[in-house]
């Protein structure tokens, strides 16, 4: 398996690494159905604080440092 490079400044999740790269061994990524019909530049789940649950930062695959890993998703190291 190639060495993945998906990057993430979430450090409340459980899969944030060093150097903000995500740890995940796989992701799910989702229409963020807020944005659908309209053209964004960027996007944004929040601005300040920590991400408590996925929805806050548009990522399926987040879980809080404490509470994972998700069922089915292991962390490389």
């Amino acid at each position: 398996m190639a060495n993945q490079q998906i990057f993430c400044t979430v450090n409340s999740c459980y899969y944030y690494g060093t150097g903000d790269r995500c740890k995940a061994e796989k992701i799910m990524v989702q229409n963020n159905q807020a944005t659908l019909g309209r053209t964004a530049d960027m996007e944004v789940g929040s601005l300040g604080g920590e991400a408590g649950a996925s929805n806050q930062t548009l990522c399926h695959t987040f879980i809080p440092k404490g509470q994972g890993p998700k069922p089915g998703i292991g962390r490389l190291d």
